[in-house]
């Protein structure tokens, strides 16, 4: 118990004010005064004004405030113009060239003034703190808005390390996350990943935000944007709005900007290393599929049951995907293929010097002549790449046979039909470009390798066209019946090899040396 306290107990016990003094050893006007002030505050009501019910609490003492002799008003107005000309670099792209405090401190120093780094760094943390920005929260009302943004990540595909693009959308209210991987940021890029989101959530938000990346954003002239012209085309197609966030303040869209790093996180952190893009982009939708049946930190549901309550109150994609694919004009050059973006893309034969169209999308390639869709190949994001199909060329085969082996399109053939020509065919390129053009008008390679195997299984060296071509033509699926190999089948293998021996035969279009 304080003495005040004491004093006080002492006067409600109805001790005088001589005696609390004789006993406290204090003075009478101490007692007295506090007898007084005690007496006043109870008659008074406080609990309406800004101050407390203090009286019985010990006396406090006013800190002696001193006058600062070294902080003075023309240091302080040299440092704010520093942190003055630190604000107007951030607001022009040079935030890196800002000048910390102890830089301010150095400059002082240098002009010939003497002052401590601390008093320097607490007057600067005090003006800063008077301009702090205040922060709105937000109420994200169910599919109305989602956020987008890229994000960079490295993986070794194949042994090599590069850097692929991660494309993120976050539906504001739900926090459901949608990812995919690309080898470039470009529009149509873009455009690709906007329209496989809206296939996979299979609605539209009302309003999708963006930061003032270039593929939305044409240009700046002062505060007024300019969105490109395919953003509008895409907005305009699934009648949503586009909201711009203001310049370097990406908390204007704080869910994608947390999303990316945290699904980056999440599907690369362990594993990086996959033997193709495919593989990739398998193990990041499996990672979005386990993020997203996590429960939400607010609403305590599923991020996707909480998406699947956006779709039900929101506009549904009832229409056809939109084409990303820009269409350009090309011509075939001696080799059967057109340039696109520094790659080549083979034609098939006989356009030799014609002009024909191309539709360029994030991952496919569309050849059209005369309106008719002639090819179709994988993308290719690299730099001075051949994407060549076999089939394009057989006719030309038939007068060049000594060139399939070692062809482009023969390198980038599917595996088993290189298989099939290192297995079965060297020598008889007739016979194999037969083969070829046979699976190009039925497609039915599967169908082909069956026949291969059963004509293994009877004898080794027992594969040839005619045979392929007569079991792939049998009404039956069993195709022709396999025996079980026993003593007279071996015995009657061994006779007819005899007699080949005998007779110095070959296979035709195949010689031995020696």
């Amino acid at each position: 118990m304080s003495e005040k306290q004491t004093i006080l107990k002492l006067y409600l016990e109805g001790m005088s004010g001589r005696k609390i003094a004789k006993k406290t050893k204090k003075s009478r006007n101490t007692v007295s005064k506090y007898i007084k002030e005690f007496e006043k505050s109870r008659n008074d009501d406080v609990r309406n004004l800004p101050i407390t019910e203090d009286i019985i609490k010990p006396p406090t003492y006013k800190k002696r405030t001193g006058k600062k002799r070294v902080l003075t008003d023309e240091i302080k107005g040299i440092l704010r113009g520093y942190i003055k000309e630190n604000e107007w670099k951030r607001n022009h792209y040079m935030s890196k060239q800002q000048m910390k405090i102890i830089d301010m401190h150095e400059s002082i120093i240098d002009a010939g003034y003497f002052i401590s780094y601390t008093t320097v760094r607490n007057f600067v943390n005090e003006e800063v703190a008077k301009t702090k920005e205040v922060f709105i929260r937000r109420y994200c009302e169910p599919g109305y808005e989602v956020e987008f943004d890229w994000g960079e990540v490295k993986l070794e595909i194949d042994g090599r390390i590069r850097s692929y693009s991660l494309a993120v959308f976050t539906l504001a209210h739900s926090n459901y996350r949608f990812a995919k991987l690309y080898q470039s940021e470009s529009q149509v890029c873009v455009l690709d990943v906007h329209t496989k989101f809206i296939e996979h959530v299979g609605f539209i938000p009302s309003v999708f935000t963006y930061d003032n990346m270039r593929t939305v954003v044409k240009s700046f002239i002062g505060t007024e944007r300019t969105i490109t012209e395919s953003m509008t085309n895409l907005s305009n197609y699934y009648q949503f709005k586009i909201r711009l966030c203001q310049p370097r303040k990406g908390n204007q869209k704080g869910h994608v900007e947390r999303s990316v790093e945290f699904i980056r996180r999440k599907a690369f952190s362990s594993q990086y290393s996959f033997s193709h893009l495919r593989e990739a982009e398998t193990h990041l939708s499996r990672t979005l599929e386990r993020i997203n049946r996590r429960h939400h930190h607010e609403h305590k549901e599923k991020h996707i049951t909480l998406m699947r309550n956006e779709k039900s109150v929101s506009k549904l994609a009832g229409i056809s995907p939109f084409d990303v694919a820009e269409l350009v004009e090309c011509r075939v050059d001696k080799y059967s293929t057109v340039v696109i973006k520094q790659n080549h893309y083979s034609v098939p034969e006989g356009h030799v010097g014609k002009y024909i169209r191309a539709k360029v999308g994030a991952e496919k390639i569309k050849l059209f002549i005369e309106g008719e869709l002639v090819a179709e190949h994988p993308r290719n994001w690299g730099l001075h790449q051949w994407e060549m199909n076999i089939y394009h060329y057989l006719k030309t085969f038939q007068k060049k046979k000594g060139a399939i082996a070692q062809s482009q399109s023969f390198k980038q053939a599917p595996t088993q039909i290189k298989k099939l020509y290192n297995n079965h065919y060297i020598g008889k390129e007739k016979e194999f470009i037969e083969l070829l053009l046979y699976i190009k008008e039925n497609n039915n390679l599967a169908s082909v390798i069956k026949a291969v195997e059963e004509l293994n299984s009877i004898r080794i060296g027992y594969v040839n066209t005619e045979r392929i071509l007569f079991i792939c033509e049998q009404s039956t699926p069993e195709g022709v019946q396999v025996y079980n190999p026993d003593e007279t089948m071996y015995q009657s293998e061994n006779n007819m090899k005899a007699y080949a021996d005998m007779f110095d035969q070959v296979d035709e279009g195949v010689t031995n040396y020696g």
